[in-house]
């Protein structure tokens, strides 16, 4: 299988890149496209104990968000190529996505970006890895909306289509709520969807995955309110 990650300069696709790394398949083409600015770095958040005790404590594997994309790719003999258009839907990014040639695209861009029509004309899929669990958990921050429901936290992988959180899903993965002083939107966020994105990739490469079409419609959770979200943190166990 050959593999694109599709990546922004963000920390999600520094764990994704690391957490494939980590995982060593067998068989497997990686190449990638990284789009927008990789001039400018960006503060590293610190890893605090709580956090770092509860990806030890389920044995997830913890990222070095220190070394930069282009070095894990280098690192693990993988091609790349850079486009600086930041616009994930642009003529740029198309044309590259075509050229690279791949089978499967980890899309990993920037924050609130949705993914247009033309990007899905070609044989090729695309994987994304949604923190909520589909089709009950639509649209964004859905990891408060689950604190809040008293709900484990689910990842969905799923084939994305010009529909937003509706393609067929691949694997459902839920982690333990997590404690106060956890970075949630840091680390536990990118972190587990990274997690979630190599076990649904060792089903695929495995034939073990039976996408499946979801089931029935829910309301869409949008940006949750700073009131909300401090409700949610208020309702957190002791680390």
């Amino acid at each position: 299988m050959k593999i694109l990650l599709l990546a922004g300069n963000t920390l999600r696709a520094k764990a994704y890149a690391q957490s494939l790394a980590h995982a060593n398949f067998e068989g497997l083409e990686v190449k990638g496209l990284l789009f927008g600015d990789f001039n400018k770095s960006s503060a590293i958040p610190h890893l605090n104990v709580e956090t770092e005790n509860y990806f030890t404590n389920h044995n997830i594997f913890i990222p070095n968000y220190e070394n930069s994309l282009e070095q894990t790719f280098e690192d693990n003999h993988w091609s790349f190529s850079k486009v600086a258009n930041r616009d994930v839907n642009s003529e740029e990014v198309l044309a590259e996505i075509d050229r690279l040639d791949c089978d499967l695209v980890v899309f990993a861009g920037y924050g609130g970006q949705l993914l247009k029509s033309p990007h899905f004309t070609a044989a090729r899929q695309y994987l994304h890895m949604h923190p909520g669990k589909l089709p009950l958990e639509r649209g964004s921050t859905t990891i408060y909306y689950s604190v809040l429901n008293q709900r484990k936290c689910t990842v969905t992988a799923f084939f994305m289509t010009p529909e937003i959180d509706n393609g067929k899903n691949i694997l459902y993965k839920e982690y333990e709520v997590f404690g106060k002083n956890v970075d949630v939107d840091n680390w536990f966020d990118n972190v587990v969807r990274a997690d979630c994105f190599v076990s649904a990739l060792g089903m695929l490469l495995s034939g073990k995955a039976t996408p499946e079409t979801p089931e029935g419609i829910s309301d869409e959770y949008y940006v949750i309110h700073p009131v909300l979200k401090h409700c949610a943190l208020l309702s957190l166990r002791e680390s």
